[in-house]
């Protein structure tokens, strides 16, 4: 398939466009100040805000289906950053919208997040977005469905848990574990009741494949989104101690050294799981450090 790949030099679309491209087209969506060197993409769309000019391109190429990864992650917001989250979140989705539909392009793969379903029952698609992120993810689905129903268009959004594998820069949890044990500094942490699911990366870009045919295949049922989970959230704390036992380590922790955050994730969102696809990489093989 031609398929056009937007946040291709983050951390999930860099192993998407690694695992994919060796069995599509792949045309990468890039701002022009990006830098997409390391990944040496045949085919680039430097893409500067004009619509008409990205549905040409779309159309000389005959791309057959669009995956929407590009985004702003702000787990909070000062004012001054609103206006680049809207741009980021929402502009840009609904500029590929408008482009595909001009173009005709056949689908489109739209990644959300389970931040916008905040304390919702399971299987339930209820809005409660946890911040201002999660809301702009919700109001570019909101939008889409525009598109839907102005052209053949088929839509389909995969909300992601937390994430985590090699080559991954964020701070986020399992690499604040790694520089506490080898640092043997003291962190300050909330209680640590809050449960979180964590899905490895080889697991996301295979739940991406298997949606991306989906959506390519005109007679196959389709949802307005489905949930890559892992199936078995476990607590902060015990994530803490399943560290400690595979990596033969000690995590300095002040539990409850900080206070939970606002709207705090306490029970991770499981809606409509991805069907055809399961995870097949355990927590405990893939939080193992490498030596």
């Amino acid at each position: 398939m031609r398929i056009l790949l937007t946040g291709a030099t983050g951390f999930v679309g860099k192993h998407l466009y690694a695992r994919m491209s060796g069995e599509h087209e792949l045309h990468l969506l890039v701002r022009p100040s990006t830098d997409y060197s390391a990944l040496s993409p045949r085919h680039v769309c430097c893409f500067d805000g004009d619509v008409e000019r990205l549905a040409d391109y779309l159309r000389e190429h005959q791309v057959e289906g669009i995956i929407h990864l590009a985004s702003l992650y702000l787990a909070s917001h000062r004012p001054d950053q609103v206006a680049d989250l809207v741009n980021a979140n929402i502009l840009l989705g609904i500029s590929l919208l408008e482009a595909a539909k001009l173009a005709g392009v056949k689908w489109f793969l739209n990644t959300g997040t389970i931040w916008q379903n905040y304390q919702s029952p399971e299987r339930s698609d209820e809005y409660h977005p946890v911040n201002l992120y999660a809301a702009t993810k919700q109001a570019l689905i909101t939008m889409a469905r525009y598109y839907q129903e102005t052209s053949p268009i088929r839509f389909s959004t995969l909300k992601l848990c937390d994430t985590y594998g090699p080559g991954d820069t964020r701070r986020k949890i399992l690499a604040l574990f790694r520089e506490i044990a080898q640092s043997g500094e003291t962190l300050a942490m909330s209680p640590g009741e809050q449960r979180m699911d964590l899905l490895h990366i080889n697991d996301v870009v295979a739940g991406f494949q298997v949606l991306a045919n989906r959506l390519a295949d005109p007679s196959a049922p389709l949802l307005p989104e489905y949930v890559l989970s892992s199936g078995h959230p476990r607590s902060l704390r015990e994530l803490a101690i399943m560290f400690e036992q595979v990596n033969g380590a000690r995590l300095p922790i002040e539990w409850g050294g900080r206070p939970y955050r606002e709207r705090e994730v306490m029970e991770p969102y499981r809606g409509n799981v991805l069907p055809g696809w399961s995870p097949k990489v355990s927590l405990e093989t893939g939080m193992k450090c490498k030596s």
